[in-house]
Order: structure tokens, then C-alpha cells, then sequence
């Protein structure tokens, strides 16, 4: 396939299908490809258009950008597919689970959403304590710092977490994302995070989620809070036992590309049923029983 300059300086990653939906695939703060595991394989051989958008201050080596600024980029994606494809979703990782929300509380035309390992709070097991504190040391003038990833780097895995930690020390980019995070992207992030938690009742495009419980980042409360806000009128949620955070690339990787597959063609089926019935329905004209 070959790549335009124009999707070279829009996309990370962009791959043409033929089955008439398009998948936007968004990696965690500063990610890559890697981060999605075999989903973007699954996604070829289903014949779904993917991409991978290059965010400005979203994305690794873009600068720095509002997180509304991340929103929009993605919002006008969707925009643009949509021209060209009969439908659209996103998923989203970690997040990227996040900005799908924030995006799908603005647009209602997105076909479904499927949440990896949302982040709504910053609660997990081995957060280090300092973390609810970062916002306000940034606010205090102290940013230029990062926040470096340690152990167990979100995989259960342990060949894989040695992986990961090799990477680490090399300053390199692994399954795990950058091994650092700027302070600048990281506290448009937090901000991110109290912008979505704060309209997740505008979200009505269907959800799927798939946490881990034993999930370091961010705990079952998560999901949680997300069903019991969001007003979508399909909602599946998917737990996994044996993984951590980076739940594409660990322990029950092949489960979690499997379900997002299945969810999208499921959305697909669906748009085409309400499309059929539509067509099949005849014009209705309603009359009150007093007038002639």
C-alpha cells in the first residue's frame, strides 16, 4: 500500500480496507503501534480500515498541544472517514480509552467505542505515592521533569516485564509506550481525565470495555464509574484475570483483540439491521382521532 505525504504527517499508521468501516486506534499518552498488540492484525484480516493518528502533543515527538486540542484532531478524523467509509469507531488504550470518551462525548456519530483499561482514576495498587501530586507541583512552576515507568510496567508477563525493562533502561520505545513521560503531557493528561469524568452522560455510541482487575494503574472502580454514567444503549464489559494494565500485550492479549473484533462486527450487524428496518418502515402519518 502506498502512503501519501499527506497521511505521513497525519497518521502513525494507516492501512486501507475494504470492508467500508474505518478504526481509529489510539495507543496511551506518547505510544506506538506496539501497544496494540495483534489487534491491528486482526483489524487487516477483518478488512477494516485502520489508523493511527498523529496527535500534536498527544503523540510521541509532537510537541505540545491542550488535551482539547486532542480531541478535535481526533473529532475531524472522524469527520473525514466518515466521508469515505460507511462507518467509524475508536479504540483506545489506556489513555486512549480516555480521549475515545472525551471524543465520543462531543460525537454522536461514532459507530462504537471500545475501552482498554480506562483511566477515569489514577487508583491502581503500585502507583507510586507522590502520583495525586504531580498536577500541583506542576501548578507550583516545577515542569521540567518526567515520569519515568517503573515495575511492573503493566504486564503480568514476567518474560514479557524483562522485555519492557530492558527497554526501559535504554530510554527506548517498547510494548509498554515511551519510557518516559513528559511533565507538560502528562498534566494535560490529568486534565483530560477530570474534563471526561466530568460529561461521560453524553456518551451514547456503544461501549465496550475490557479492564483487568488486577489492573496496577487503574482498579476495577473504573469500569465501574463508567457503566453507571455513560447513557449508551449497549454496554459489554469484559474482565480478565490474568493480566495488568497493558492488557493487549499481556497474559489474555489473543482474548482482548478477539472481543474488540467481535464488538465491531457486532456494531456493524446492527448498523445495517436499524438501516434495513429503516428502509422497510413506511411513512407514518399520525393524526389525532377527532380531526377528519
Amino acid at each position: 500500500m502506498t502512503v501519501t505525504s499527506d497521511q505521513q504527517d497525519r497518521y502513525e499508521t494507516f492501512y486501507q480496507g475494504n470492508s467500508g468501516h474505518a478504526v481509529i486506534l489510539l495507543p496511551g499518552l506518547c505510544g506506538s503501534e506496539l501497544e496494540m498488540g495483534v489487534i491491528p492484525r486482526l483489524l487487516r484480516q477483518s478488512g477494516h480500515t485502520y489508523v493511527i493518528p498523529k496527535i500534536p502533543g498527544y503523540s510521541a515527538h509532537t510537541g505540545l498541544k491542550s488535551y482539547q486540542d486532542w480531541i478535535e484532531t481526533v473529532d475531524h478524523l472522524i469527520y473525514d472517514l466518515s466521508s469515505t467509509h460507511e462507518s467509524v469507531s475508536l479504540v483506545g488504550l489506556s489513555m486512549g480509552a480516555t480521549l475515545a470518551l472525551a471524543v465520543a462525548e462531543r460525537n454522536t456519530t461514532i459507530a462504537c467505542i471500545s475501552l482498554l483499561s480506562p483511566v477515569i482514576f489514577f487508583d491502581g495498587w503500585s502507583l507510586p505515592w507522590y502520583h495525586p501530586f504531580l498536577s500541583l507541583i506542576y501548578k507550583l512552576g516545577f515542569r521540567n521533569w518526567h515520569y519515568k515507568e517503573s515495575e511492573p510496567f503493566g504486564v503480568k508477563n514476567k518474560e514479557l516485564r524483562r522485555h519492557i525493562k530492558k527497554a526501559v533502561m535504554a530510554n527506548s520505545v517498547s510494548e509498554l509506550g515511551a519510557a518516559h513521560l513528559p511533565a507538560k503531557h502528562l498534566y494535560q493528561s490529568l486534565k483530560l481525565v477530570a474534563d471526561t469524568k466530568k460529561n461521560l452522560e453524553d456518551v451514547t455510541s456503544d461501549v465496550l470495555i475490557i479492564h483487568a482487575i488486577d489492573d496496577e494503574t487503574a482498579s476495577p472502580k473504573n469500569p465501574d464509574f463508567i457503566i453507571k454514567k455513560i447513557r449508551s444503549e449497549t454496554c459489554r464489559v469484559v474482565w480478565l484475570g490474568n493480566s495488568y494494565h497493558m492488557i493487549t500485550v499481556d497474559n489474555e492479549r489473543e482474548v482482548v483483540a478477539n472481543e474488540v473484533i467481535k464488538f465491531i462486527g457486532m456494531s456493524q450487524q446492527k448498523g445495517a439491521l436499524l438501516e434495513q428496518l429503516e428502509l422497510a418502515s413506511p411513512n407514518l402519518i399520525i393524526k389525532n382521532r377527532h380531526e377528519g
